[in-house]
C-alpha cells in the first residue's frame, strides 16, 4: 500500500517520489504516470516550471477524483501503456529538458514586465572574476547538476528530438 504524499489540484506525488496526474473530466477520470528529468527539484518546483511529462502509463476510469486517489492508495491501479501519449511525453521531455526553458505563464509575465523567476536547476552566476572558458559539462561517470541525466529522460535521446513519423507513414529510400 503506497501513500500519496502530496496534492496540488489534479498532480499528486506518492511517498516513493513517483509523480501522477489525474486527467479527463471530474466524472469519467483516469491517472497518468509523470515522468521527471531533474532530479533535487521540489514538487512545487516540477509543477511551476513544468518538468514533467507522461510517461505514457495511464489507469482504467473512475467515476471522481476522490475514487482515483483511494485506488492508488489500495493499490487497485491496473496498468496500460498508451503509445501516443509516450511518444507526447517524449517530445515534451525533449522540449522542457533545455536549460532555458520557461513555461508559457512565465514567459508572458515576462512580456508584460513582470518578474518571471530563476530556473531552479541553474548555478548562481559568479561573484568573482569568469576566466571566460565555458563550463565543463561533467565527465561521463558524473553528470552534471544543470543537465538532464539520461536515465530520468527515457527515450528523449537525440534522435527522438526530432520529428515524430506517423505510425502508418513509410519514407522512401532514394535507392529506389
Amino acid at each position: 500500500m503506497v501513500r500519496i504524499k502530496q496534492r496540488r489540484g489534479r498532480h499528486l506525488m506518492d511517498e516513493n517520489g513517483r509523480l501522477l496526474w489525474i486527467n479527463g473530466p471530474e466524472e469519467h477520470c483516469y491517472l497518468s504516470e509523470q515522468r521527471q528529468w531533474r532530479r533535487g527539484l521540489s514538487f512545487d518546483d516540477v509543477l511551476d516550471w513544468k518538468q514533467c511529462a507522461p510517461s505514457g502509463l495511464v489507469s482504467q476510469r473512475f467515476g471522481s477524483l476522490q475514487a482515483v486517489c483511494e485506488a492508488y492508495e489500495r493499490d487497485q491501479i491496473t496498468w496500460y501503456q498508451d503509445l501516443y501519449l509516450r511518444r507526447m511525453g517524449d517530445q515534451m521531455a525533449c522540449h522542457r529538458a533545455q536549460d532555458d526553458y520557461k513555461p508559457t505563464a512565465m514567459k508572458e509575465a515576462e512580456d508584460r514586465g513582470e518578474a518571471g523567476g530563476r530556473p531552479p536547476w541553474l548555478l548562481p552566476e559568479p561573484s568573482g572574476p569568469v576566466c571566460g572558458l565555458p563550463p565543463r559539462l561533467g565527465s561521463p561517470s558524473k553528470p552534471s547538476a544543470n543537465k538532464p541525466e539520461p536515465a530520468l529522460v527515457a527515450g528523449a535521446g537525440a534522435e527522438s528530438c526530432g520529428e515524430v513519423v506517423h505510425a502508418h507513414r513509410r519514407r522512401r529510400s532514394s535507392r529506389a
